[in-house]
Formats: C-alpha cells, sequence, structure tokens
C-alpha cells in the first residue's frame, strides 16, 4: 500500500490546516483519501503532492475550484512526500489554523473582543477574495462541523454569523455603488435563509465594478417579479444554498424566464448543484470570487 498519511500530518508537511484539508476533499474532490478501521483519514504521496501544488496556487491568488482543476491532472501521479522538518508554509496566510479554533472559541463564549480581534486580524491579512475563498468560507465550514458535534450551540452560531454578516455587508458598502454599470439582481428564492454565501458573492460582484441590488433572504416570488419589472436588470442570481431551497427556487426561474426572457438568470448554492440541468439556466460555481468573475464575463461581453 505504500506510505499514509494522517490529516495532521499532510497539514504538518503542506502547511495546509487540517480543516481547509477536509473543505478541499468535501467542496472540490482533489483527494479521496483512504479510511483507516477506525475511521480516520489516510492519504497517500500522490495525494500529498496535489495538495501541496493546490496550497501553492492558492497562495498565489488562484481561487480554490480553479486550483483544484488545475491539479486534477496529477491525479495519476506519484510524487515523494515533503521532507520531514521544518518547511515555509505553502497555504493561506500564517495564523489561519488558529483562527479557526478561536472563531469556535468566540462561538461557544459569546465573545464579542475575540470574536472582533479574530475578523479583524483575518481581514487584514490579504485581499477580501483571497480572505474569502481561504479563510472565512472554511472557517465557518469549520463552525458548522462544531454545531453538529454539539460543541457550539445554535445561539453561539447565529452569534458569530451575524458579526460575519455585518463585515460582508460593510464591504459591500465599501465597494462603492458602480452607478452606470450592468444592474445585476442578487438574491434568495422564497423561504430560503442563509444568505452569507449571497452576500458574499454580491460583495465579490460588486467589486468586480457591477452594479449590484442586494435582495437578501426569502424573498417572495411576488417581489422578484416586481423588482425584475422596475428595474430590468442585465442579469439575476438567485441563491439556493439547501436542498429545500430547490423546489421553490425552480418555480421563480420559470416564471422569470416566461415573464422576462431578455433577462439572463443564473442559479448558485449547494442546494441546486444537481438540478441545474432542469432549469435550462446557467449554474454558477461554488466559489464566490469564481462565479462573480464568471458573471462579470459574461455581462461584459454582451
Amino acid at each position: 500500500m505504500g506510505v499514509r498519511y494522517t490529516v495532521k500530518q499532510v497539514a504538518d508537511l503542506t502547511g495546509v490546516p487540517a480543516a481547509t484539508l477536509r473543505a478541499w476533499e468535501r467542496r472540490y474532490g482533489v483527494v479521496a483519501p483512504q479510511r483507516s478501521s477506525s475511521r480516520y483519514r489516510l492519504y497517500d504521496d500522490a495525494e500529498v503532492a496535489r495538495l501541496a501544488r493546490m496550497a501553492e496556487l492558492v497562495r498565489e491568488g488562484t481561487p480554490a475550484s480553479l486550483a483544484a482543476e488545475r491539479v486534477a491532472t496529477l491525479a495519476t501521479e506519484t510524487a515523494p512526500p515533503p521532507a520531514p522538518g521544518p518547511r515555509h508554509p505553502v497555504a493561506a496566510p500564517a495564523g489561519q489554523a488558529p483562527a479557526f479554533t478561536e472563531l469556535v472559541l468566540a462561538a461557544q463564549r459569546y465573545d464579542q473582543r475575540l470574536l472582533t480581534t479574530v475578523l479583524d486580524g483575518a481581514f487584514a491579512r490579504s485581499s477580501f477574495e483571497t480572505t474569502l475563498e481561504q479563510w472565512l468560507m472554511p472557517a465557518l465550514t469549520e463552525l458548522g462541523y462544531a454545531w453538529e458535534r454539539g460543541d457550539v450551540d445554535i445561539s453561539g452560531e447565529h452569534f458569530v454569523s451575524a458579526a460575519v454578516h455585518r463585515r460582508l455587508s460593510a464591504a459591500f458598502d465599501a465597494a462603492g455603488a458602480n452607478t452606470d454599470a450592468p444592474v445585476v439582481l442578487v438574491g434568495l428564492a422564497p423561504g430560503a435563509l442563509h444568505q452569507l454565501g449571497a452576500l458574499a458573492f454580491a460583495v465579490c460582484l460588486r467589486r468586480q465594478g457591477i452594479d449590484v441590488r442586494f435582495l437578501g433572504a426569502d424573498v417572495p416570488q411576488h417581489s422578484w417579479v416586481h423588482s425584475v419589472r422596475t428595474l430590468r436588470p442585465a442579469g439575476v442570481i438567485i441563491s439556493v444554498p439547501m436542498s429545500w431551497d430547490a423546489d421553490p427556487a425552480t418555480r421563480l426561474v420559470h416564471t422569470l424566464r416566461a415573464d422576462h426572457p431578455e433577462v439572463v438568470v443564473w442559479t448558485g448554492g449547494h442546494g441546486i448543484t444537481d438540478r441545474g440541468h432542469e432549469l435550462a439556466v446557467p449554474t454558477l460555481p461554488p466559489s464566490a470570487v469564481e462565479a462573480a468573475l464568471l458573471v462579470t464575463r459574461e455581462l461584459r461581453g454582451r
């Protein structure tokens, strides 16, 4: 079978936090480690090499989803693992791993000072896009795992999410109005409540120079119709964060396409991934940064 490495060993060898390694595996399928009899992940040499290369690309500014595609060609190759001993990190900015732990700790303690310090430090280390891809989304995923394990109460998770929402809203305002740019509506389908991903995407899109009108969560279908009729936007992005949000989103897409065939409609989010083919509309990639770049290219090219 050859040498196998635990997730902690791979984290030490590559400089990538264990939580990020698990997020890359789940979101992008960049590796598929075997499991021990105790269900611990075990990585082989080729998987370590792919993860190290992906980390290098991400540190250079490549969106994680695109980096995963670029290292896919290494799937059948083998490479020796990095030599043991001290190494320069090849992952996100220094201090990322403790920040994951501190974010969970802030949720457990409802510690506003710690939460502010963690978020300040994260967003001070790099650009908004890099921080979003390399730190914020993986950190929130780790917080979700902590809630699933029972380590964090749902109120603590909401406490952190509310603070993140405020940060994203401030970044949205700071990006400017982008008057005379293409107008795009971004919001969630009726009944859909998890809006952090949609708001993060809206910030990225606004930072690309698009005039984004963010409608928020749980927008009734008649309100979507009204806003499209009023604004006549160049595009509409409907976020579908959960699988149970897919049916209302599907009905909304069909209504908008029937009433306004001239408007480009996109869907995005984990809840629509397996059903995008039913809607006959483009499905955006999971990376908010990559999705914003794609929409911007499409709108600018029209």
